[in-house]
């Protein structure tokens, strides 16, 4: 099973491969804001520390509002919008 680990404050959960990485934090209680879910808001934007070839390729919806956000850097995602394919490390904002 894939792991996630928080970096804010060291803690990992193992998830199923393909399990939604804001599903993941949200039962893990790990302080990631979120708004609309659906990858418009940029709420909960996540750096990617390690891992981000172990997440689903970015749709033209989330490039766009990371875009937005100026955070299109290959190194923030939107957590509502990722799927764990593999272990990672993620930082909230």
């Amino acid at each position: 099973m894939p792991k996630v680990k928080f970096q804010n404050t060291g803690e990992e959960a193992e998830a199923e491969k393909g399990a939604d990485l804001m599903e993941v934090t949200k039962n893990q209680g790990w302080p990631i804001a979120y708004g609309c879910e659906d990858g418009m808001c940029g709420t909960c934007i996540v750096k990617i520390i390690e891992g981000k070839e172990n997440l689903n390729p970015l749709d033209e919806k989330e490039k766009q509002t990371l875009d937005v956000m100026g955070m299109d850097d290959g190194e923030h995602r939107l957590a509502c919008q990722c799927k764990v394919n593999g272990d990672i490390v993620i930082e909230g904002m």
